[in-house]
């Protein structure tokens, strides 16, 4: 018998069996503890990757680190106030995308497991559509007339029920998230919440007092400041010049100072080395006495309030009589004491220095010989005089500005209003943080701008298009029949090898999904930083829609109707037939997604919590590190990124939805997905991992729209399912209202919902006020400890009803007032301070060589710098 041969009975290599998915479910499990238990065991040892936020965020809670698990409890009990406020709204938002999964998913797992899968085993004797004693499903029991299927009805109804619990659900989740993000930003008063960008400014207004009083005359409000968009090329291309001088002047420091102990708290520095540099190079001038801690940045991770007096200390020379000189006299001792002892690391033996050269001609091959530190000090000099006269140039202003209105709620009046009667003159936007603008995009000229946006696109267009062929052929390759036409010798040996069999028909195709779907997203990540928007975060939501249309069209639709049909072009050509072909194919995969799920979830999910790429840069990276710097970006939190994450989450739950009425197994997979998922990017994005780009939650109308998209995907595989049966037309009719239903959902969420998700009300900054001079005057006359701050008589336990949020737990300044404090909207190459090469680190100061000698300064850069 032809094993490939579905009329005669045989066996169907299409689908995995139920063994292979017992080996599939092995094998998953056996790579999640894996990756599960190395993590416990290195999160104690790794600190500084693993909870590199904890020491940056006070009151986050404590992990323990005595036992193995017992870090598991902790971070289960974080709820959605803590999420809020140590890691941000758009972490919020994100991680609500997995709370709505696991609610809907409870929901339709307890109703296909009770219901659905009951009636139909009543009556066909399987349990799931696409079980091993369904080989048959086209010849045999679809050709039978839905008459004598009473459970279809079943099928009608339960399609009519998640449709109307889906997006009963995400409406009531909508509304949730967006009074969340009312309150939250409500009660801020960044100066990103003050500001707004405007463009299209005509010429005559190209100048910060004219432009002041133009706005201001329009009884918006008042302004606050103005910094218009310049030409500032030329100075850019002087700090990329410096910047590459400065990283070569710091390994020839490096060179000539010898390695070091960077992971010391106290620094070993040979500090005689570098005065008797300086002395030759500069005639003796050392300071020895002078201590600088400036404080260029602030860290936005940094709990830390710098009062006044600290601010005014941070700026101001140390006055200790703690020299560089005396911490060198220390580290003698202290070495000179464990060479006594035989406790002397290996990096801090003594180390014989010379004065490292190079050559000045061709590739350093040839010319003269000089000294490379006194070589590049000078290039380094040269150009700071050349930036600081490029500083006071005058430089042609661009038709973009940044405008910071006196209050936040001017600044939202502002954006959301049409202030010129000309087309594209004066049109408001809300500003991106300081720290998210990408300020290489702003100086670009609206033609540049504009060619990149639209040559990347056309780019990724390309791609895309180019893709469907490869991944229409790998997949048609595990198709038996398509095997036989281009192999047929592997035709003949899998018929004749069980084993391999499984393999090629079963594991085969998860492992290659998961290929396909790991490098792709990086490659449109990148492409999207090319595309000239001018902030991370507009850059970030970008990458996400892109990575979401490759896996949801490329791996999801094309892989899925190429994997199963016989004639793959021939039926992307008859559309007629896309909503019988896709019922099709979808039961015949069934347990291959089954697969997939459980595969993503069990096994992939532990191993996001390694981070992977960054634990690889501590025995490779770490090598190659030879300056302070190299070892200071060494310990950077690895940057979370959505447009990676989140695609994936969304497809599993399209296609979990779609499976809804087709099987539980994958419900129940789908919901394992999402349960452990959330644990472990609340884990990551609490305590290991940070997230930069600053897009206020506006991930949120990305994921409503792919899930609406979902449901209509939904409803035709079920109206192709029925339509397959004799005399189902009357059963396929009875769907029609369900589309019009979902997109009139979708109507109302782009008219109602989404301008609150893009825009603060103006009653959110008021409520956000009254609340505050309720508990102010609360607190000021009961005075005696009765009175109990809104925060504390909220319950621990969370809540999603719309009517209470976490908000007024919130005990301190939101995140993002944390990372904005002291920032402004000027271009940093106009107030950038002047350093010189980094020569050594003393805990969180480094050491600063510049043309005098070494100063100390205390350098708390973002993390994410």
């Amino acid at each position: 018998m032809n094993v490939f041969n579905e009329s005669d009975g045989g066996v169907d290599l299409r689908r995995p069996t139920a063994r292979v998915a017992k080996v599939q479910l092995a094998v998953a499990s056996l790579l999640g503890v894996f990756a599960f238990l190395c993590f416990c065991v290195l999160r104690n040892t790794w600190s500084k990757l693993y909870a590199s936020r904890f020491a940056r965020r006070k009151g986050l809670p404590e992990l323990p680190t005595k036992a193995l698990f017992a870090w598991v409890p902790v971070v289960w009990k974080i709820d959605q106030s803590d999420v809020l406020e140590y890691a941000g709204l758009d972490a919020f938002v994100f991680l609500n995308v997995f709370r709505f999964a696991i609610k809907l998913l409870t929901i339709m797992g307890v109703l296909a497991t009770l219901v659905i899968s009951p009636v139909r085993y009543h009556f066909t004797g399987r349990y799931d559509e696409g079980d091993d004693k369904a080989l048959n499903f086209v010849s045999g029991w679809m050709k039978k007339s839905s008459k004598d299927k009473p459970y279809l009805w079943v099928y009608v109804g339960f399609t009519y029920v998640f449709t109307y619990l889906t997006l009963t659900l995400l409406i009531r989740q909508t509304k949730y998230v967006v009074k969340v993000r009312q309150e939250y930003l409500g009660k801020q008063n960044s100066i990103t919440d003050r500001t707004i960008r405007l463009s299209g400014i005509p010429p005559e207004l190209r100048d910060e007092k004219k432009l002041k009083r133009h706005i201001e005359d329009l009884n918006i409000g008042k302004v606050s400041s103005i910094t218009i968009c310049r030409e500032w090329k030329p100075l850019n291309k002087l700090f990329k010049q410096r910047k590459a001088v400065l990283y070569a002047l710091e390994e020839k420091w490096a060179e000539y100072l010898g390695p070091f102990s960077f992971s010391n708290t106290k620094q070993n520095i040979p500090v005689r080395r570098v005065r008797e540099s300086f002395r030759l190079q500069r005639s003796g001038q050392f300071r020895d006495d002078e201590d600088h801690s400036d404080e260029d940045h602030t860290d936005g991770e940094d709990e830390h309030v710098h009062t006044d007096e600290e601010a005014e200390a941070d700026v101001t020379h140390d006055t200790s009589t703690e020299s560089l000189i005396d911490d060198d006299y220390r580290s003698i001792q202290e070495y000179s004491n464990r060479t006594a002892s035989g406790q002397v690391h290996i990096s801090e033996q003594p180390y014989n220095h010379v004065r490292p050269t190079l050559k000045t001609g061709f590739l350093g091959l040839f010319g003269k010989t000089e000294d490379a530190i006194d070589y590049y000090t000078n290039q380094l000099e040269v150009l700071d005089e050349e930036i600081l006269r490029a500083r006071q140039r005058h430089y042609p202003a661009t038709p973009t500005a940044f405008i910071t209105m006196d209050t936040a709620a001017s600044a939202q009046m502002a954006a959301q209003a049409v202030l010129d009667p000309k087309v594209h003159h004066l049109i408001t936007r809300l500003a991106p943080a300081p720290h998210d603008i990408i300020w290489d995009n702003i100086v670009l000229s609206r033609k540049e701008r504009l060619f990149k946006l639209y040559s990347i696109t056309v780019i990724i267009g390309i791609i895309s298009v180019t893709l469907i062929v490869p991944v229409g052929y790998l997949a048609t390759l595990l198709n038996p029949k398509t095997i036989r036409e281009f192999w047929p010798w592997l035709a003949d040996f899998l018929e004749q090898n069980e084993w391999a069999r499984n393999t090629v028909s079963g594991l085969l195709p998860t492992y290659l999904f998961t290929l396909l779907n790991f490098a792709i997203p990086f490659l449109y990540v990148w492409l999207s930083s090319k595309q000239g928007f001018i902030s991370h975060g507009d850059e970030e939501l970008s990458a996400v829609s892109k990575n979401f249309f490759y896996i949801f069209v490329n791996l999801f639709l094309v892989f899925t109707t190429a994997g199963t049909a016989s004639n793959y072009w021939g039926f992307l050509s008859d559309t007629t037939q896309i909503a019988y072909q896709l019922a099709r194919s979808l039961n015949e995969l069934s347990l291959f997604y089954v697969d997939l799920i459980v595969f993503q979830g069990l096994g992939m999910f532990p191993f996001k919590l390694l981070l992977i790429g960054s634990l690889l840069r501590f025995p490779f990276i770490r090598t190659g590190c030879k300056t302070p710097r190299d070892y200071r970006n060494l310990y950077k939190p690895p940057i979370f990124n959505f447009g990676l994450h989140l695609p994936q989450p969304i497809l599993i739950l399209i296609i979990t939805i779609i499976y809804s009425v087709f099987s539980a197994k994958i419900v129940i997979s789908g919901l394992l997905y999402f349960i452990i998922g959330y644990n472990v990017y609340k884990y990551q994005l609490m305590y290991s991992v940070v997230h930069p780009p600053h897009s206020t939650g506006q991930v949120w109308p990305i994921f409503f729209r792919r899930i609406i998209v979902g449901l209509l995907l939904f409803q035709l595989t079920m109206t192709g399912t029925l339509a397959t049966y004799h005399d189902g037309y009357i059963l396929a009719m009875t769907l029609i209202p369900l589309p019009l239903a979902t997109i009139g959902v979708l109507l109302n969420f782009q008219k109602h919902y989404l301008p609150l998700s893009f825009f603060i009300a103006l009653r959110a900054f008021y409520n956000a006020r009254e609340e505050e001079r309720c508990i102010a005057n609360a607190e000021e006359t009961i005075g005696d400890g009765a009175f109990t701050p809104v925060h504390e008589r909220h319950s621990s336990t969370e809540s999603t009803d719309v009517l209470t949020t976490p908000v007024q737990r919130i005990r301190s300044r939101t995140v993002d007032e944390t990372r904005e404090q002291n920032l402004t909207y000027a271009y940093p190459y106009l107030i950038q301070p002047l350093d010189g090469p980094w020569i050594a680190l003393e805990g969180d100061d480094v050491v600063v060589a510049n043309s005098e000698g070494t100063v100390r300064k205390k350098i708390t850069l973002m993390e994410w710098e």
